[in-house]
């Protein structure tokens, strides 16, 4: 009979524990929200709340590229209030714009006051992407 005060029952408590707390910490949802509003016709605004980084850059190329498949459209992606943008963000935004330019989609991107979207954009050496 095993009771909790043995080390090795402490022990298999804490690793189960441990594992629990890790599983949380690398939980993605939450940490991006996205909104699509349509101010006029022909319009879509794609408006990104908390963190594009590896774990989330999926989600927003998911509903950035299910928005290009009208034509003649304009998208516009409004990173001002983004509390982190990293270069996993640039890639979604280089294929996006591979993709409105096939579609006939003119693609914006408004980095707004978000410090990391305005310097990875800057940082950004490519021609195609028309920063607001």
């Amino acid at each position: 009979m095993t009771s909790l005060s043995t080390p090795r029952a402490l022990d298999k408590k804490r690793a189960f524990s441990v594992s629990s707390e890790h599983r949380v910490l690398e939980e993605p949802r939450g940490r991006l929200q996205l909104h699509v509003s349509r101010p006029t016709k022909g319009t879509a605004v794609v408006k990104a709340n908390g963190e594009v980084d590896l774990g989330t850059a999926p989600r927003l190329w998911d509903m950035l590229s299910q928005r290009l498949h009208g034509h003649g459209a304009t998208l516009i992606v409004n990173l001002s209030e983004l509390d982190f943008f990293g270069a996993a963000g640039i890639r979604v935004l280089q294929r996006t714009q591979l993709l409105a330019d096939d579609a006939g989609t003119l693609l914006f991107i408004f980095p707004g006051e978000c410090h990391s979207a305005r310097r990875m954009l800057d940082l950004y050496d490519g021609e195609g992407l028309h920063v607001l």
